[in-house]
């Protein structure tokens, strides 16, 4: 008995090694089928597109202070004379800079829709051509459900679930990364305390991705049976009410949504702690930081409003990075069951007329 317990624990605690870790080899297959150029135009075009909304976020704060300061300056001398200030530069810039993020958001959407569609395609053809030419001793011992859901489900979530979800996550860790970069821009002081927030942002999004991927997955378990048994109701509702079964199967529905509910309360509780913790500190810190920099370097408030607004959107960014990871994580087990039946052998015909 004491071996038993001693090889359940090893095993659980491999098992529990093996959630924690990311599939990196099923995201080098993904990435490696998109080819040599269209990686370097998704990344490039995703970096291009972000460098952009910065810089439009910060010619308005430019514009705003100057503005301001304009308009200010005269009354704090008292001079009769109040000069206009000019807003054709600051809308030229502005208007180009608009226009330019907008020709760089339909670049990146038509970047990772081809990117997805090529690597669908060379992956089902990959699958296809393996499965025609396997032995005959593997569909005798595979079973054919298995198969078709490798070119259903599973082409369909490389198809339409992992592009979507690779652009969110590209863009939310891209906007959090230059939301950071601006606040330390704004605020140096607070590189200091980035340290200590990456590693517990490292520790939380590690222990996160596996509460998530096991609480969306109770909630996906928990939603089939609602769905059969409310359909199974209402096909069969006139032989419940001729054995006059109505309580029955309503307290069984009932149990059902219940159970569901939890399952959903719990994942929307944990994105919510994930969000409000980490946000909180980030926050806090911005905040002490630029005004205590706004006092005694004089910085101007454009800037501190600037540095203030992208740590209010930090919190944001940072729970949808980890929860397109948690997905991406999930869906990347379509590429790995597919991969898998790519290393099938062919059938050999050495002798054969």
């Amino acid at each position: 008995e004491e071996v038993t317990e001693s090889d359940d624990e090893d095993n659980l605690s491999s098992v529990l090694h093996q959630r924690a870790k990311m599939p990196w080899r099923a995201c080098g297959k993904y990435l490696s089928a998109a080819g040599i150029l269209l990686l370097p135009l998704l990344l490039l075009s995703q970096l291009l597109k972000h460098t952009v909304m910065v810089a439009i976020d910060y010619c308005l704060a430019l514009w705003t202070e100057h503005a301001i300061s304009i308009k200010i300056e005269p009354e704090t001398k008292n001079c009769s004379q109040c000069m206009e200030f000019d807003h054709s530069p600051y809308s030229k810039v502005f208007s180009i800079l608009c226009c330019l993020g907008i020709v760089l958001c339909l670049v990146t959407s038509i970047a990772v829709e081809w990117t997805g569609l090529k690597v669908t395609k060379k992956l089902h053809s990959s699958l296809l051509n393996k499965i025609i030419l396997a032995p005959m001793r593997f569909f005798e011992t595979t079973p054919l459900g298995s198969i078709l859901n490798r070119f259903s489900a599973d082409c369909n979530t490389i198809d339409q679930h992992i592009p979507a979800t690779l652009e969110c996550l590209s863009r939310s860790t891209l906007l959090c990364v230059s939301a950071l970069a601006v606040i330390s821009y704004v605020t140096p002081m607070f590189l200091i305390a980035l340290v200590p927030l990456a590693i517990m942002c490292y520790f939380i999004q590690k222990y996160f991705r596996v509460a998530s991927r096991d609480l969306q997955q109770l909630d996906d378990s928990t939603q089939l049976p609602l769905l059969s048994h409310f359909s199974e109701t209402v096909e069969g509702l006139t032989t419940i009410r001729a054995f006059r079964y109505e309580d029955k199967f309503r307290q069984k529905l009932l149990e059902y949504t219940d159970s569901n509910n939890i399952a959903s309360l719990f994942l929307t509780a944990a994105n919510r702690w994930l969000e409000e913790y980490i946000g909180a500190c980030v926050v806090l810190i911005a905040a002490v930081t630029s005004i205590t920099s706004c006092l005694y370097n004089k910085i101007t408030s454009g800037l501190v409003g600037l540095g203030l607004t992208y740590a209010l959107m930090v919190s944001n960014y940072l729970n949808w990075m980890v929860r397109n990871l948690a997905d991406m994580e999930i869906q990347l087990g379509a590429v790995k069951r597919i991969n898998g039946l790519l290393k099938t052998e062919a059938e050999n015909y050495e002798g054969l007329l």
